[in-house]
Order: C-alpha cells, then sequence, then structure tokens
C-alpha cells in the first residue's frame, strides 16, 4: 500500500497523538509494537517510525493503517519520512543496559547564569524515580506527588541559590528518552505548560516501560546510580541523600530492614528519672527472608570456622563459632541469591565491616579499606569454596558508590 498521500502535517498530528496518549497506549490504540530497527526523532523526542506513518495515513486518508498492512523499513518508511523532512535514526534499544547509562552519563542539564555547575533537578528527578522502581512502585507518577516528593529535594540537594522548580524536570526529562509524559492535550503540547495546566490536568510521568524494565534489575540499578552520581552529584553528601530520597538500601551490603517504631514504654521511673521494674514488650509482625541454613553450615565447615578475611577463629560456649557472610545481600534491594558462590565465612568483627562497606575484596583478591587505612590482605579461599567475581564485583561497586574520592579500584 503506497505511503505518498502522507503530508507533513499528517505526520506532526501523528506524534501529536502520541504525545498525548503515551507510547504504549498510542501503539496499542492502533495495532504496532514497539521500533526495532527506526525512530523517528523530532525535537529530542524519539517516535516509532511505522507506527506514526501508519497514523499519518489515517489524518491524510482517513484509512488508519496498522502493522500488518504494509512493512517497515529503509526503503519504505524511513524513505517517506525522509523525504517529507523528518530525521529518521536506527532505533536504540534498552534492552542493553549500556545504552541505558550513556544515556544517563548524557543528560541535557542546564547552567544558571553564573553558575558553571550543571542543574541538579533531572538528576535528583531521576533517582527519585529509582527508588520507585527498587521499591517496587508504580511506575507512573502524578504530578501533584511528583511536584510534592520532588519539590523538597531540589530544595535540599540542589545547587545552591536554585529555584526548586519541579516541573521542569516532570516535563523536560522526556528528552533523555528513558521519560515519558501522559495526560496532556496535544494541543498544550507545543511548549512546556504552565503549572496552571499540569495543575488543571493531572497528568502522569514516569519512565518508559523498556527503562522502567532495566531498572528493576538489582546490578543496572546499581549501576545507574552510580552513573548519576559520579556525573553529576560529585559534591553531595551521598549517605544523606540516599536516606532522604528513598534509597538507604544502598548505604549498607546488608538487606533494607523497615525502622522500628519508636518504642513506647510504660515502665515507672523513680525519682531520679530511672526506669522501675523489667523492660517493656510490645508484640510486633515482621516478614523475614528464610535463608537456607545448610548452605551457612556449609560454607562455615569448608572454611573451618575461621575468618576469610583477618583468619581469626573464635569460640563462643566452647563450640567454634563464625558467621555465614552474604556477597551481595539478600532482600531489598540488592536481591542477591542465597547460595554458596554468594557467601563467606567471616568472624562478627569483619561481617560488620563487611555489611558497614569499611572493607571490600579487590579485583586481584585482596581486601582492602575503603578509607586506604587498611594493609590489603589476601582472601582465603578454600578449593571447595567457589565465589562468584559478580557478586564480589557488585559488593565493591557499593562501597565505590558510598566512598570519597579517590576511587576505590
Amino acid at each position: 500500500m503506497g505511503l505518498g498521500d502522507i503530508r507533513y502535517e499528517d505526520v506532526i498530528a501523528a506524534t501529536e497523538e502520541f504525545r498525548s496518549l503515551g507510547r504504549d497506549n498510542f501503539l496499542q490504540q492502533y495495532g504496532f509494537r514497539r521500533a526495532k530497527s527506526y525512530e523517528m526523532v523530532l525535537d529530542g523526542l524519539r517516535y516509532d517510525s511505522k507506527a506514526i506513518v501508519g497514523v499519518a495515513h489515517g489524518h491524510a486518508t482517513g484509512e488508519f493503517l496498522r502493522a500488518g498492512d504494509f512493512s517497515g523499513g529503509a526503503a519504505t518508511v524511513a524513505r517517506c519520512l525522509h523525504e517529507l523532512g523528518f530525521v529518521v535514526e536506527a532505533g536504540e534499544t534498552f534492552h542493553n543496559p549500556a545504552a541505558l547509562l550513556e544515556r544517563l552519563r548524557k543528560l541535557k542539564v542546564s547552567r544558571g547564569p553564573g553558575n558553571p555547575a550543571p542543574s541538579r533537578h533531572h538528576p535528583l528527578s531521576l533517582l527519585w524515580a529509582i527508588s520507585r522502581e527498587a521499591d517496587e512502585r508504580p511506575r507512573m507518577t502524578p504530578w501533584p506527588q511528583f511536584r510534592d516528593e520532588v519539590g523538597p529535594l531540589l530544595v535540599e540537594f540542589g545547587l545552591p541559590n536554585a529555584k526548586a522548580t519541579p516541573e521542569y524536570p516532570f516535563w523536560h526529562l522526556r528528552g533523555s528518552g528513558l521519560w515519558e509524559v501522559q495526560g496532556i492535550p496535544a494541543e498544550l503540547t507545543e511548549e512546556m505548560p504552565k503549572t496552571s495546566i499540569l495543575d488543571a490536568h493531572h497528568p502522569r510521568a514516569g519512565f518508559k516501560e523498556e527503562a522502567a524494565g532495566l531498572f528493576r534489575d538489582p546490578v543496572t540499578r546499581l549501576d545507574a546510580i552510580a552513573t548519576i552520581c559520579e556525573t553529576y552529584l560529585e559534591d553531595v553528601d551521598r549517605q544523606a541523600l540516599f536516606e532522604r530520597i528513598g534509597l538507604a538500601g544502598y548505604t549498607t551490603a546488608g538487606s533494607l530492614s523497615s525502622p522500628s517504631e519508636d518504642e513506647s514504654s510504660d515502665a515507672g521511673t523513680d525519682e531520679h528519672g530511672r526506669a522501675t521494674g523489667p523492660a517493656p514488650r510490645r508484640d510486633t509482625t515482621r516478614s523475614v527472608i528464610v535463608r537456607d541454613e545448610a548452605l551457612a553450615r556449609k560454607v562455615k565447615e569448608l572454611e573451618g570456622d575461621r575468618c576469610q578475611i583477618c583468619d581469626t577463629a573464635l569460640r563462643r560456649l566452647n563450640r567454634p563459632y563464625s558467621e555465614a557472610a552474604h556477597i551481595r545481600g539478600l532482600g531489598r534491594p540488592h536481591h542477591g541469591p542465597d547460595e554458596l558462590q554468594n557467601l563467606l565465612c567471616l568472624c562478627a568483627n569483619c561481617h560488620v565491616l563487611f555489611d558497614g562497606l569499611e572493607i571490600y575484596v579487590d579485583p586481584d583478591g585482596l581486601v582492602r579499606g575503603t578509607r586506604g587505612d587498611r594493609e590489603p590482605r589476601p582472601l582465603r579461599r578454600d578449593p571447595g569454596h567457589p565465589m562468584d567475581e559478580a557478586h564480589i564485583g557488585y559488593h565493591r561497586d557499593l562501597c565505590n558508590l558510598n566512598a570519597r574520592k579517590p576511587a576505590i579500584g
């Protein structure tokens, strides 16, 4: 079927529908899948070229083409759009984590007058959205919630004297290719909508589905957080930021547990304010990870209940005592596997230091301190105790994320 009836304005009308409906709804409504080969690029945004042409044909002739009605490719869809003056590029798939990280390194961040430092609005907003993926919360967020949660972050962690304008990243992050906004009428998208329009229409914004899918992988998510921090937030107190933004799990190698509620005591006190009677108690309900105790016993047996880092052999109640430590933590946000390759046999002291990101194993198998104040020593490994280098590298990346300069190796 010919595409010669399509005019420039028909393509523009199709892109307006695309932005108004959102990518997923647009493709579903008109019977297309995501582009695998070619994307049309217009004003910094990327569109599925075949879907745009099919809908543009409908605007031109009244006959909306579906995916099975015509072929896509360089000789048809790309040629049609090129001849109308549009830019068509090979589609960059986000099934590739490397492409995702490259997009994060190339964010279009503004620079204020007299301040050469890049604005932190986009990076902080992305970290906030990544924390939602780590918590398995909805991908798209309504504008009022984005405004009320991201706005204070921009005040606390933005550049000094910079205005907190959450509407800017809410809308302009679309230019990253990772982000979409849904719910704004097409006729109001020629330029950035005023806050009064956002308040009136309650649009939603968030990562595109393909980007969100990559952020759900713990390893890619850690790489993304590190990339954003190293590229745009080098001087920010990361532990304070992570605590505030919902990424506190990345300040420890262990699993994130829910903070306990403040204890309320009904115990009496004497005239000096000291408690009298037994310590108070309260009933609680909590969810805990079920560990394979046989694996813990196995790693201790293989290593002879001797710490693999400091070689200490402890005893408790007249029995050998050691702890099975997970290299990549179980549960949120690390979701490491409970397997022998993810376990170390450590003493209590080294376990605390390892989970607290004070020590790490370098690529040569030497245990080093993140502050550079420890003499390196080799990690002892029993021949029968396999360890996955990917888990060790994940822990090392966590240490690097939380360490101050210079970067650890």
